[in-house]
């Protein structure tokens, strides 16, 4: 990592500002006085350089010197070591330390905000870079393959700038595959901490009861398909961003009383709901913010969050706002270890044959998680029957799983439960397969 501060830009012809931003830099600055994990991101992601406002090159120079001595740095320790350098007063005062801190909106962005701040300063350096090599084409002296042998290696070094650390030497694949594979299990042999599902269904197919099913019982530390089967209970955050809470209330009170007449309640502070009817919008830094506050303070094992639909508010079919959303659950994910659990609707059907189970919108919903199923009614006529809107239903995988777990190929109402698994009257014996999934 450079130390060079305040770098020269005289000389470079330009009639616009050089590309920077400021709420990026005071934000990923913030970011570093508040936790010592985005600061060791912080410090891992961008180059003093990178940070246009000199007072910016100043603190976050300071910042690393106390970090390389191992000092604690918040407001007041980096206010001291700037008074006691004579360079307090040049940042600002210890007052716009305060305000750096009130600028960000989360610390588990720290990192985002300073990849933004490291391409602002790769901009300019490209230009710079692009300047000189100009200056040197119109000029008369040295030899041109000469110019071009050395502007090819100032590119090369732009392009590799702050990568060293991710440069690690590449494993031999004898060596890769003597490591023991561990799985983190939130339930064993079916989730694993940080998988990430899409559950689809058609309207009132079940799949937000199935959900609703998998906060109370995961919570409670109750198998979620085999509801005889005790398991660990895990910490569940739900933010329901369809239902309202009085809707909510309705269907989760039978829920927590089966769970509770298997001696198996769940624990005050295992399951957090919050309740946005009005659906969340995730392209929006507001938005993102209060999604990821709730993520930091709860720090979920499971995070259930949609339906994907109400995750931003343009076209559903556009894929870089899919793109938006999705970096977003991953960065939750990434912040609390958890494995994410979501909800979409299936496309309408066409008459023609049964009706697709893959995520309706933009196709990235199809490539992003880890396992992807649908519930289709059944094909026996009285299984498939609808009481209380449930009855049989396949569970049909629309992606090829990344790992074999053990879902089951067919649920059904059960007595407490909304859905259990069960094998059908004429299942084959070895198989499993079933023409019908006939329930009697």
């Amino acid at each position: 990592m450079t130390t060079e501060l305040e770098p020269d830009y005289t000389g470079i012809p330009l009639e616009r500002v050089p590309p920077q931003d400021f709420d990026a830099e005071q934000s990923a600055l913030g970011a570093c006085l508040l936790t010592r994990t985005a600061l060791r991101e912080v410090r891992d992601t961008v180059d003093i350089a990178a940070f246009y406002q000199p007072r910016h090159q100043l603190i976050f120079a300071a910042i690393l010197h106390m970090d390389d001595r191992g000092l604690s740095v918040d407001q007041i320790t980096l206010a001291k070591y700037l008074a006691d350098t004579g360079d307090l007063a040049r940042i600002g005062g210890s007052q716009y330390l305060y305000e750096l801190t009130r600028a960000v909106p989360t610390a588990a962005n720290g990192e985002y905000y300073a990849e933004i701040v490291q391409d602002r300063g790769l901009r300019r350096a490209l230009i710079e870079l692009a300047t000189r090599m100009a200056q040197a084409g119109y000029g008369t002296t040295g030899e041109t393959s000469d110019l071009i042998e050395k502007f090819v290696a100032e590119a090369r070094e732009l392009r590799d700038r702050g990568m060293a650390s991710e440069d690690l030497p590449v494993e031999d694949i004898l060596d890769f595959v003597k490591k023991e594979d561990v799985y983190d299990w939130v339930v064993p042999g079916l989730l694993e901490r940080q998988d990430r599902l899409i559950l689809t269904a058609s309207e009132g197919g079940g799949k937000s009861t199935l959900l609703r099913q998998m906060s109370v019982t995961l919570s409670a530390g109750i198998h979620p398909f085999r509801t005889w089967e005790i398991i660990d209970p895990v910490k569940v955050l739900t933010l329901d961003c369809e239902n309202g809470e009085a809707a909510s209330r309705r269907k989760f009170r039978p829920l927590l009383a089966a769970a509770e007449s298997l001696e198996q309640p769940v624990r005050r502070g295992q399951f957090h709901i919050e309740c946005r009817p009005a659906g969340l919008d995730l392209t929006r830094p507001a938005d993102r913010a209060w999604a990821m506050r709730r993520v930091e303070k709860i720090k979920p094992d499971v995070l259930i969050i949609g339906p994907v639909y109400r995750l931003h508010a343009g076209n559903p079919n556009d894929e870089e706002l899919a793109r938006k959303v999705s970096v977003v659950i991953d960065e939750a994910r990434a912040t609390a270890g958890c494995t994410v659990l979501m909800e979409a609707h299936a496309p309408h059907g066409n008459g023609l044959g049964p009706r697709s189970l893959r995520p309706l919108g933009s196709s990235l919903w199809m490539r992003w998680p880890e396992f992807g199923f649908g519930l289709r009614p059944v094909e026996d006529e009285k299984s498939a029957q609808n009481v209380e809107g449930a009855r049989g239903r396949r569970v049909v995988p629309w992606r090829g799983s990344r790992d074999e777990r053990d879902w089951p190929h067919f649920v059904r109402q059960g007595e407490r439960w909304p859905w259990i698994s069960y094998k059908p009257i004429d299942a084959d014996p070895i198989t499993g397969w079933s023409e019908t999934g006939a329930i009697w």
